[in-house]
């Protein structure tokens, strides 16, 4: 649901913007370029943060499992 809502900004933005300041012919493709990109970053920040979180995890249960060992 979180990602939904990101994404749900993320849209509303780039068409707010681009209907706002875009009068070019290629509008559409502009549009789609802006989307691709902002969701590239998205997807890279949102992976990144999710293999930290589970090195940090994995990390914090191995300690775990061999300090009762």
């Amino acid at each position: 649901m979180f990602w939904g809502v990101l994404i749900g900004f993320l849209l509303g933005g780039v068409f707010g913007y681009s209907l706002l300041f875009d009068v070019d012919p290629d509008f559409l493709k502009d549009t789609y370029t802006e989307m691709a990109i902002g969701i590239g970053i998205g997807v890279a920040t949102g992976t990144v943060i999710f293999l930290i979180g589970a090195g940090v995890v994995s990390a914090m249960d191995y300690m775990r499992k061999r300090k009762t060992s």
